[in-house]
């Protein structure tokens, strides 16, 4: 499987069991919660639940052998001397192949634990790579 490639509504590949792909997936948003790093490929897979092939359940049962190998990861806020609350944020510009929308995200982060996240697909759709990072 290339890992590069992205997903598509209508990849061409059998469709697999929604109601099964939208439980995981479920599954998966609700650990989000806990697990940042697992936000974006969520978000993504979530895109397709009306569209779910074989492909995406591939990805989704991929995210699920990632969570069981880093079980023993977590969020640690060790003492500091100074607190520093840091903020990033990125943009994709036509990230999705479907309809060409970008998707934004931000991290906070003090003292170097995250502490607050978001991923969000924008509801118009980016002229520029400066409109993308700007919305």
């Amino acid at each position: 499987m290339n890992l590069r490639k992205r997903l598509h509504k209508h990849d061409g590949a059998e469709y697999a069991n929604v109601a099964v792909h939208r439980s995981l997936i479920g599954c998966l948003m609700y650990l989000t919660v806990t697990v940042p790093d697992i936000l974006f490929v969520v978000s993504v897979l979530s895109r397709f639940l009306n569209y779910a092939s074989e492909l995406h359940m591939v990805v989704a049962k991929r995210v699920v052998r990632h969570l069981e190998e880093t079980l023993s990861y977590r969020i640690k806020f060790s003492e500091a001397r100074q607190f520093k609350l840091h903020g990033f944020s990125d943009s994709d510009w036509a990230g999705s192949v479907d309809d060409k929308k970008n998707t934004s995200g931000y991290c906070s982060t003090l003292s170097s634990a995250c502490f607050s996240w978001c991923s969000k697909k924008q509801e118009v759709v980016a002229q520029s790579t400066a409109e993308a990072e700007f919305i």
